[in-house]
């Protein structure tokens, strides 16, 4: 396992960047968390985390403080992310009129026990049912490269769940919504065909974005005339020729559309 001894001096300056959005002391842990969840090749639990920071450092806290930092500190998650991202933007050389996606989809922490929040039973399309916990995830890509963007927990409607949103609303509220970008760039929001929903779709282009998603051939559009068809029939409408096809690589995986 490797072991945390101290900040690598290249990372400072990234580090130093978020100081103003912490208190000193919760900044500090903030610094041990992000070099310690790159390092550490184990489960991503707090007292893993902990583990990977070496007895060595003199700057090492108490695991509690490490939860205290998760649970009991005030700090925004959004101008945390906000911030990632401006950085992101600087060394990707984001400019006027560049695409920047916007990758939504959703991943699985498998767990065996029944404390974690949030755990339960749901379906991976790889793997059949499993337990364990649902994330509706966030990806920033310009050109080649990409970082994760923000993570949020899906929770089953339930008793204990009053607050019940749908991954699609966690998606538009939680991770696109609070995500600003520089004037004169196009976000586009790129998703597969399980997030396909006109309501979803709406509300991105509202906000002024662009949207990329794959759509099922059952599904039904409604065009300008109101009369409601099936994507493989309204597809039939079109002359190939007088679309121009668009191709974009996303994470590495090129995907084409047309207009």
């Amino acid at each position: 396992m490797y072991k945390l001894v101290k900040t690598p001096p290249r990372l400072g300056p990234f580090l130093d960047a978020f100081a103003d959005l912490f208190t000193k002391p919760s900044h500090n842990l903030f610094c041990h968390l992000v070099i310690a969840i790159a390092v550490c090749a184990t489960s991503k639990t707090v007292s893993s985390h902990h583990k990977t920071i070496s007895n060595d450092n003199c700057e090492k806290k108490s695991r509690s403080l490490y939860n205290w930092f998760f649970n009991g500190t005030r700090w925004d998650e959004n101008e945390v992310a906000q911030r990632n991202a401006k950085l992101f933007f600087k060394a990707a050389g984001l400019k006027i009129g560049d695409i920047l996606l916007l990758i939504i989809d959703d991943t699985y922490n498998k767990k065996k026990g029944t404390c974690t929040e949030g755990v339960g039973r749901f379906y991976d399309h790889s793997e059949g049912h499993i337990w364990g916990n649902n994330f509706v995830t966030s990806v920033l890509q310009l050109k080649d490269a990409f970082i994760p963007h923000k993570a949020k927990m899906y929770i089953k409607k339930g008793d204990a769940n009053e607050d019940f949103r749908t991954k699609l609303q966690i998606a538009f509220e939680d991770i696109i919504k609070p995500l600003v970008i520089p004037v004169g760039v196009k976000l586009m929001i790129v998703f597969d065909s399980w997030w396909f929903s006109s309501g979803f779709i709406n509300d991105c282009r509202e906000l002024g974005y662009h949207v990329t998603c794959r759509i099922k051939s059952d599904k039904q559009v409604v065009p300008d005339d109101r009369f409601a068809l099936q994507i493989q029939n309204y597809a039939k409408k079109f002359n190939t020729h007088e679309c121009k096809i668009i191709k974009i690589k996303v994470r590495g995986k090129k995907k084409c559309t047309s207009q």
